[in-house]
């Protein structure tokens, strides 16, 4: 699943160079190795790659000076009133592994199948989104760039459901490519980012499913619930097609619970009727939301992407505490 945000700009053109093919023809071969070696050498070479970016990350912006990067986010999260008031132990080295660890995963993700998902993924909270789906009025899939994310709508074809996930596409052409073609192995289907709001309509009318990554609103955002206490811009997309359509928002995470083992987490349904206010509809939908993605943070804090800007863009009233952060939602 990936970024849902509609732009109204036409994607930037990038001139095919000469290293293009050659870069992704080695990362295809790369992502080959790690999908055919042993679990125990993948994760064990992850291990030592997260060494050299914890340690990166250890040293960078300590102070949380910018507008985004782990410690710009650790301060505004771990604070009370946040997540958590204190961030917890090896915080740090637990992120540069699993982010050197959801490279592995994605390698290996074309080893899930329909006969062996349940082998690999706990699937215990799979019966509700089954019933929901066979309701025919489709699903909205809203989750964010926490635990393995790919896993979510990789298993989604799998298990029947036919699932449409947005992503944002690169500037090179091989590299969507090969990256389409690993994330549609499942039988999912993959669009680009750009004005897909009438084709996602049009597919949750068919009473199938999307898959939406609800974190990445950028400038884009226009409504700020909040997000782990601290409010955050906040793409609308989930909301307005939940609105227009009725079909139910399912907030769901795949957590890794160990190497290349996963848990998918229902953490919220929404089934909201419409009000003749339409901006306090969007506003509540989009807080359930973002409230069940920071319970699911909660869970397992290291596997969100910490190195995110989420914070960055804020309200035009808002202004900053004595300590230059942004102040937490009441």
């Amino acid at each position: 699943m990936s970024d849902p945000e509609v732009a109204h700009k036409p994607r930037r053109v990038v001139r095919l160079m000469w290293w293009h093919r050659p870069a992704v023809a080695m990362l295809r071969a790369l992502i080959g190795m790690f999908g055919f070696l042993p679990a125990p050498i993948s994760y064990f070479i992850a291990d030592l790659l997260a060494l050299p970016v914890a340690a990166y990350w250890a040293i960078t912006d300590r102070g949380g000076k910018r507008k985004k990067g782990y410690w710009r986010n650790v301060r505004i999260a771990f604070r009370t009133g946040g997540l958590l008031p204190i961030r917890p132990p090896h915080h740090l080295w637990r992120f540069a592994r699993h982010v050197t660890w959801l490279a592995v995963d994605f390698c290996r993700m074309s080893r899930l199948r329909a006969d062996n998902l349940g082998r690999y993924v706990d699937l215990s909270e799979v019966t509700q989104l089954q019933q929901i789906y066979k309701e025919g009025h489709g699903i909205i899939w809203a989750t964010a760039h926490i635990g393995v994310w790919d896993v979510a709508g990789y298993a989604s074809g799998l298990l029947g459901m036919k699932i449409t996930s947005v992503f944002r596409p690169s500037q090179i052409h091989a590299l969507d490519i090969l990256i389409s073609s690993l994330r549609t192995g499942s039988g999912q289907t993959v669009v680009a980012k750009w004005n897909v709001l009438r084709t996602l309509k049009q597919v949750v009318e068919r009473g199938e499913s999307i898959g939406l990554l609800v974190d990445s609103a950028g400038n884009h955002g226009t409504v700020f619930p909040p997000f782990l206490g601290t409010r955050a811009a906040t793409v609308s997309t989930p909301a307005v097609l939940h609105l227009t359509t009725g079909a139910p928002i399912v907030v769901i995470v795949a957590l890794r619970t160990g190497r290349f083992r996963f848990r998918l987490r229902v953490m919220d349904v929404i089934r909201k009727t419409a009000s003749p206010d339409r901006d306090a509809d969007v506003a509540l939908i989009l807080g359930r939301i973002n409230l069940g993605l920071s319970k699911a943070i909660a869970e397992a804090p290291e596997q969100w992407f910490w190195q995110s800007r989420r914070f960055k863009h804020r309200p035009a009233a808002e202004l900053p505490g004595n300590d230059g952060l942004p102040p937490t939602a009441t």
